[in-house]
């Protein structure tokens, strides 16, 4: 879906922007292990990629989108003094509770053993973005043409590149493709990368699962985004272009369009 948002809350300045996202089971796999959440209201944008068989999977990443948000929003809402160090701290804390939360479910009755999800959000707040993630989802900024990547891969493949081992060009067929070092539902306590940067007019955030990066390189996800100016259409067409090119997992995209300050 796609919405035009404009915030007149008592607690961010007057903004405007707009959002879409889709998610999509892709060519191989039998259930969508990927879920998403979205606020414009509190400006929260999650996607999250399950992991732990098919039912485990889907159910660490619905957990992690229904809980975290409602997490971070109480603990914002208690804030006296929102400063980007605080506000920082409050998602790294907020992840690392819900990652020790999803390792119990994982070990009760009604969880799945070894389950858990990778986490990337979005946090939009007067003027400023937080991005956090854990895993391999990743998060992009699209500015004057130029893509960055806002995200740490916690990969095998991310730290095995790092060291000089591989080249990038070697990872897609790699044996560790695929393999995350830190996710929410570990047994040791979780670390997310947290980090914050003020928003520009035009700014597009785009916040993806690997299902998407594995299939489609960075220049392709760039183009997309220089060429379409309609949100929804960018989430459809990179998850049309990723099942073009194989399909081999879930995949979810969802885009941020940061109209600016009124």
């Amino acid at each position: 879906m796609a919405e035009i948002v404009e915030n007149t809350s008592t607690e961010n300045p007057p903004t405007h922007f707009r959002w879409a996202a889709e998610t999509h089971v892709g060519k191989v796999r039998q259930e969508n292990e990927d879920s998403y959440f979205a606020d414009p209201e509190t400006a929260i944008f999650l996607v999250s990629d399950g992991m732990g068989g098919h039912r485990g999977g889907a159910l660490a990443s619905g957990i992690v989108v229904e809980d975290l948000p409602v997490m971070i929003e109480n603990a914002l809402d208690k804030l006296k003094v929102g400063t980007p160090r605080t506000i920082k701290k409050i998602l790294e804390k907020a992840i690392a509770e819900q990652s020790k939360q999803l390792q119990l479910e994982g070990t009760s009755e009604s969880g799945y053993k070894d389950m858990g999800a990778t986490l990337v959000l979005a946090l939009l707040r007067k003027g400023r973005c937080y991005i956090a993630n854990i895993g391999d989802s990743r998060a992009y900024r699209f500015r004057k043409d130029r893509l960055v990547q806002l995200t740490q891969d916690h990969s095998v493949i991310s730290e095995l590149i790092e060291k000089g081992h591989i080249e990038p060009e070697e990872a897609v067929n790699h044996d560790a493709q695929g393999v995350i070092t830190r996710y929410v539902g570990m047994e040791e306590k979780a670390h997310p990368h947290v980090h914050s940067f003020t928003l520009r007019k035009g700014d597009r955030i785009f916040l993806c699962t690997d299902g998407l990066t594995d299939m489609v390189p960075d220049d392709g996800i760039g183009m997309i985004l220089k060429t379409e100016t309609d949100p929804q259409k960018v989430c459809s067409s990179l998850i049309a272009d990723a099942n073009m090119a194989g399909g081999h997992d879930n995949v979810t995209t969802l885009l941020i369009d940061w109209l600016g300050s009124t």
